[in-house]
């Protein structure tokens, strides 16, 4: 079966794409797996892309695009758009302040989408602007990824939950991760006081200085590795086993849903279903088995099944002059 032309062409500009934003080049497999064809289709690719002025360099296995290259202009397929679409709807929730930097991406991006999402995606960034400003926290994360970006080290002030005042730290910054369940952006930071790897919420540095002393990422720190046993972003205790069962009512939810890569789900006889995860028991992961009230039931472990209990009894005291109809 021949390939169909426009195919082809959204291949190369694939292929262009993928060396373009890899400037130590890729290896003809790993270029083959991304875009899902033989190593073979991928040698002809690369020697269209060559034959159409495309700087290709070559240096053993690896190959790659020449610094100096400018891309041409981006266009979105319909599916393609329908992502920046949706990304900018999970930014527009996501968000509680209007940040200009969010604003111009979208425009830009959304000069290359076609109608009627452009349309949608439009009406999405003027709600946007309706946000409140909040220009600290603006100037704080565009600093943050400074120092990241370039390897310099930061000097925060820095007011963690439960503190009644702020604390100096030096930092260097490995990762900035957005939280979706808190609407906020944390830092993943080596703290030179601590001696070891530290998360912080950005809403809670006062103030922040570059440093002019540089730093190095461990080469093998990986922080798709460093946050998979969290739940969320906390990354305190040790996973342990976690079993809930979600009743019949709200069963579904937990069939259709995935929360947590270790997650396993089993229906039941009865029509409710048992979920399974691999986490450390975490405030964060109260709120959540809370949030169904008497739907969902902790198994096991022990620890929080009696961490719940005590939760409730203390909503229980809190209500107690409440009357129940």
């Amino acid at each position: 079966m021949r390939e169909n032309k426009r195919d082809r062409l959204a291949r190369l500009n694939k292929v262009e794409h993928l060396l373009y934003q890899c400037p130590e080049g890729m290896t003809i497999g790993a270029i083959a797996e991304k875009c899902g064809v033989c190593p073979r289709t991928s040698r002809r690719d690369l020697e269209a892309l060559e034959s159409i002025g495309v700087p290709v360099w070559e240096k053993g296995n690896l190959r790659g695009i020449l610094e100096d290259h400018f891309l041409p202009p981006i266009s979105f397929t319909l599916p393609e758009a329908m992502t920046v679409f949706l990304a900018a709807r999970l930014m527009l929730a996501y968000s509680n302040t209007y940040n200009p930097n969010i604003d111009s991406t979208f425009v830009k991006l959304n000069s290359a989408v076609p109608a009627p999402l452009q349309d949608q995606v439009r009406r999405t960034i003027d709600w946007m602007q309706k946000l409140n400003r909040d220009d600290r926290l603006r100037r704080t994360t565009d600093l943050l990824t400074q120092a990241w970006t370039k390897g310099h080290k930061a000097r925060i002030s820095y007011q963690a939950l439960g503190r009644r005042s702020a604390g100096v730290r030096v930092i260097e910054p490995y990762f900035i991760q957005p939280a979706t369940f808190e609407h906020a952006n944390y830092l993943i930071a080596f703290c030179c006081q601590a001696r070891r790897v530290r998360t912080f919420k950005i809403d809670r540095i006062q103030d922040i200085a570059l440093l002019d002393e540089h730093y190095s990422i461990p080469a093998d720190f990986d922080a798709n590795k460093f946050l998979a046993p969290a739940w969320g972003i906390t990354l305190y205790g040790k996973p342990v086993a976690v079993k809930l069962r979600f009743n019949s009512e709200i069963a579904r939810l937990a069939l259709e849903t995935r929360w947590h890569p270790s997650q396993l789900v089993k229906t039941q006889p009865d029509g409710s279903a048992v979920a399974t995860f691999k986490v450390p028991v975490t405030d964060e992961y109260i709120a959540f088995v809370m949030r169904w009230g008497d739907k969902v039931e902790v198994l096991q472990p022990a620890e929080l099944r009696s961490k719940v209990a005590h939760t409730a009894r203390r909503m229980m005291s809190m209500y107690k002059a409440v009357v129940i109809k």
